[in-house]
């Protein structure tokens, strides 16, 4: 099955869904297309008038970067586990020197750096966005998918919200009913308290 996924590298909970993915796609045979989303373009936090507050915005930079990259054939998928790698499970800030550092690791151009501040990026970002919204609606972060069935057509969900990665019996079988749940047309939501604080993001290293 074809899917997209949509990331932006400063969310935890979208990295713990991305592994989740990852996990399932050879066993349920799916072709995931990895799109950005830049959660400070979505929350008009790259203004200027927002105050100095860094928020998304060190991620937008990564995202840029890995953006960069990408339209040079480099795998989105393998930048944003190389990024993620470092971020949630080494603790880095995304700074210039961790891009500078990570872009080492893949040995890639180090001129890419330079795409971190380049806002002609911003209208393939905004693009990005504005394909997932079209899908699933404005009221949306990440971790977004959409799907695309064999007819052609496409439906998507804002989730599956993780707080730890699943086993490998339980990842499947969520994956199972959530393309259950997508072939559904009247089908839109589900949601329920979780607990307070961040994901289990070292659940993801057994991936």
């Amino acid at each position: 099955m074809k899917l997209e996924f949509y990331f932006d590298p400063s969310c935890p909970f979208c990295w713990v869904t991305s592994r989740w993915l990852l996990s399932v796609s050879n066993k349920r045979d799916l072709h995931i297309t990895w799109r950005p989303f830049s959660l400070a373009m979505k929350n008009d936090e790259l203004k200027a008038d927002n105050g100095g507050k860094q928020g998304h915005l060190p991620a937008h930079r990564v995202i840029r970067v890995m953006l960069a990259a990408a339209k040079d054939g480099v795998s989105l998928s393998d930048m944003y586990t190389k990024f993620g790698i470092r971020h949630f499970m080494v603790g880095d800030e995304y700074d210039d020197q961790f891009i500078a550092d990570v872009l080492k690791e893949l040995k890639l151009d180090p001129q890419y750096a330079k795409s971190a501040d380049d806002t002609k990026l911003d209208n393939e970002l905004e693009a990005s966005i504005a394909e997932a919204t079209k899908v699933v609606g404005q009221d949306i972060g990440v971790p977004t998918i959409v799907f695309e069935f064999e007819d052609g057509h496409k439906t998507g969900f804002f989730g599956p919200v993780l707080q730890a990665l699943p086993d490998e019996e339980t990842s499947l079988e969520l994956w199972d009913g959530l393309i259950k749940l997508a072939a559904v047309p009247g089908f839109y939501e589900l949601k329920r308290g979780r607990e307070s604080g961040g994901p289990d993001v070292f659940s993801t290293a057994r991936c």
